[in-house]
């Protein structure tokens, strides 16, 4: 099981589409798999502040050619691929969500489940944490899902 949040869970999604053999369920946090950079205006602000740095060469940051250069197409592609069907995949959303918008987090390929949380707080929410508990019984016993 893969868990990620934010743009963990976009890096998740790609690990689980590149690695179906090894990830059995991907659940996905606030994660914009939809629009990378469909979060609020001081996000985005910050966001542009580092591939300005990157792109005047400071090491270890990302550039802007990382949202729009070959450097990174296969990962964006990987954004929309369709997820294995080996893989169980569920976004978690908040449409109170004050940094990402929740339309982008609505993978065509994954199960969509709403909670009330803020961004930062889904990683603590307890609501976030029945379903994740849901989504473990049910990978430790298949034969519930079906029922």
């Amino acid at each position: 099981m893969v868990i990620g949040q934010s743009r963990g869970g976009e890096l998740g999604r790609v690990l689980a589409l590149r690695n179906a053999d090894l990830v059995s369920t991907l659940v996905m946090l606030g994660s914009p798999v939809l629009g990378p950079l469909n979060v609020g205006a001081g996000v985005l602000s910050a966001v542009r502040s580092v591939a300005r740095l990157g792109d005047a060469g400071v090491p270890g940051m990302f550039s802007s050619e990382c949202g729009k250069g070959e450097c990174c197409a296969e990962f964006r592609g990987d954004l929309h691929a369709r997820i294995p069907q080996s893989v169980r995949a569920v976004s978690m959303y908040s449409r109170s969500d004050a940094i990402v918008s929740f339309q982008s987090c609505l993978d065509p390929y994954a199960e969509h489940v709403e909670v009330r949380s803020s961004h930062t707080g889904m990683s603590v929410n307890v609501e976030v944490y029945r379903v994740l508990a849901r989504i473990l019984d049910e990978a430790a016993h298949p034969q519930r899902m079906a029922a």
